[in-house]
């Protein structure tokens, strides 16, 4: 009997599209998922709820995913490791996330991160 007890990843992401894909590409690998279309949302998840990982998008309306990660960092998940995603990750200060994934990224880049991590 397999005692491996699958990790909970929290994905926040306002593109619809992108949620579906990422959520059945690791539901295939045997991730528990959850997702949200929000970073006010993703943030009462993380209230409410144990993660692995949390995989946010950076630009989104409303709470940002750098707003997210602070308060995740600053709360009760500070050893919870979140990746960003974005389109821009230029514009973003070196070292805030614990790894960032540049859109489109490849599902290799996903599981590396996410192997990295977890």
């Amino acid at each position: 009997m397999d005692n491996h007890i699958s990790p909970n990843i929290l994905i926040i992401d306002d593109e619809q599209p992108i949620l579906k894909l990422l959520s059945m590409i690791l539901s295939r690998e045997n991730f528990n998922i959850d997702t949200t279309n929000n970073g006010e949302n993703g943030i009462k998840k993380i209230e409410s709820n144990s993660y692995n990982l949390i995989l946010t998008d950076i630009k989104m309306p409303g709470i940002s995913g750098i707003e997210v990660l602070e308060y995740s960092k600053n709360t009760i998940n500070k050893s919870t490791p979140v990746v960003g995603m974005s389109g821009t990750p230029w514009l973003l200060e070196e070292g805030l996330f614990d790894a960032i994934l540049t859109k489109p990224f490849t599902k290799k880049d996903l599981f590396k991160a996410i192997h990295n991590l977890i």
